[in-house]
C-alpha cells in the first residue's frame, strides 16, 4: 500500500469520526451539575446570642453544646457536600444554620476549603435564630438577594423569611427562592394556614419575576413541611409555570425525612417550565427523572436504612451523627 493511499485512508477515518462526533450530539459537548438542598439539623455555633432563643446549644444546656460536637457536625457536614460536589454541585440550599459565620465555617473545613463555595444569608426574625442561606460555586454569578417575609397585608408571622437570590448560570438568569417553612409542630391542622401564606407569599413573587421576564430560570427549593400532594404545593403548579420534579418520586423506600414509621418527602425542588423548554439549544435544561433523594449508607443511622438519618439528636440523646433529613437534588445540563 502506497504512502499516498495510507493518507487518503486516515483522513477519510478522521472525517467520518468528525461527522459521527457531529452527528451523536450535543450529549457528548455538553456539561452538567446538580442542584441542592439541605436540611442540616440545628446548625448553630457555641455562642450566647441575646437576641435568639439559642439557650438549648450553649455548653451548659440540657444538649451540653460545645465546641467537639460543633466541629464534628461542621465534619460531617462537609463529608455530605464534598460528596455532592463530585455529581457538579452548582447550587446548595441550607436551613437551619443560626447565622452567616456557621455556613462560613462550615466552608472552611478541610473537605471544602479548596472547593471556593460562597454563602449568601440574611438574618431572619424566627425566634430560635434558624435561618435559611445559599451556597454556590463559581459557576453561579450572583446579581442580588433580598428577602421575602411572611406576611399578609401588616400581619406577618415570626418565622424563616425566604430567601430570593438572582444570578446568571450558563448564560441564563436564575432566580433561586430558598425556603424553610413552619413546622407541623402544632399539628398538621393548626399549622397548615402557615404553610399556605408562605405558598402565596412566593407564588406572588414567581409570578411576578415570569410576567416581566418569562424565560427567566426559577428554582424553588426548601423544606416546606408539606409533602407534593398538599395544597400548599399544590398551590405552586396549578397554573403550569412551576413543575415539581419530585412529586413522582415513590415513599415506600426513603423520604427526605422519616416520621415514626413513615417516610415523607418535605425537602423539594421546583422548577419554571422553561427549563424543560429548547432542547436543541445550549441553555439550561432540567435532566428529565433525575430529581432524588441523596441517602448514601453513611447517612442512615447504623447504616441501615429502616433506622432513617442519622441525626446529631434525638430528644435530648446526642447521636453524633449528620442530620434529621436527607438532602435532595436534582441534574441539570447546558
Amino acid at each position: 500500500m502506497s504512502f499516498r493511499t495510507i493518507v487518503l485512508l486516515l483522513l477519510s477515518a478522521g472525517l467520518l469520526l468528525g461527522l459521527f462526533g457531529w452527528a451523536t450530539g450535543h450529549k457528548k459537548s455538553s456539561k452538567s451539575g446538580i442542584i441542592a438542598f439541605y436540611n442540616v439539623e440545628n446548625l448553630f455555633d457555641t455562642l450566647d446570642d441575646p437576641h435568639k432563643s439559642d439557650n438549648d446549644f450553649l455548653p451548659y444546656s440540657s444538649l451540653k453544646w460545645n465546641t467537639q460536637k460543633y466541629k464534628n457536625k461542621q465534619h460531617r457536614l462537609a463529608k455530605v457536600i464534598a460528596d455532592l460536589d463530585k455529581k457538579g454541585l452548582t447550587l446548595l440550599g441550607l436551613a437551619e444554620v443560626e447565622n452567616k459565620q456557621v455556613v462560613e465555617e462550615l466552608l472552611r473545613t478541610p473537605e471544602l476549603v479548596n472547593r471556593h463555595y460562597r454563602c449568601i444569608h440574611e438574618e431572619s426574625r424566627d425566634p430560635r435564630g434558624i435561618d435559611v442561606a445559599l451556597i454556590h460555586s463559581s459557576n453561579f454569578k450572583s446579581l442580588f438577594h433580598k428577602v421575602l417575609k411572611p406576611c399578609k397585608e401588616q400581619d406577618c408571622l415570626e418565622s424563616r423569611d425566604v430567601l430570593v437570590v438572582k444570578g446568571i448560570l450558563a448564560g441564563d438568569t436564575v432566580w433561586v427562592y430558598v425556603n424553610h417553612w413552619p413546622s407541623r409542630r402544632a399539628g398538621t391542622e393548626a399549622s397548615k394556614d402557615k404553610r399556605l401564606l408562605l405558598s402565596s407569599v412566593l407564588k406572588h413573587s414567581v409570578d411576578s419575576v415570569l410576567n416581566n421576564s418569562p424565560s427567566s430560570k426559577i428554582v424553588i427549593m426548601g423544606d416546606l413541611n408539606d409533602t407534593p400532594s398538599d395544597a400548599s404545593i399544590l398551590n405552586l403548579t396549578k397554573e403550569k409555570l412551576l413543575f415539581n420534579p419530585f412529586a413522582s418520586l415513590p415513599t415506600n423506600e426513603a423520604g427526605s425525612i422519616k416520621y415514626k414509621k413513615d417516610w415523607l418527602i418535605f425537602d423539594q425542588i421546583l422548577l419554571s417550565v422553561s427549563w424543560k423548554k429548547d432542547k436543541k439549544s445550549s441553555s439550561l435544561m432540567y435532566e428529565s427523572n433525575t430529581a432524588a433523594i441523596y441517602h448514601p449508607a453513611f447517612l442512615h443511622y447504623k447504616e441501615m436504612l429502616r433506622n432513617g438519618p442519622f441525626r446529631s439528636y434525638q430528644g435530648k440523646t446526642y447521636y453524633g451523627g449528620y442530620s434529621d433529613h436527607f438532602p435532595v437534588y436534582l441534574e441539570y445540563s447546558y
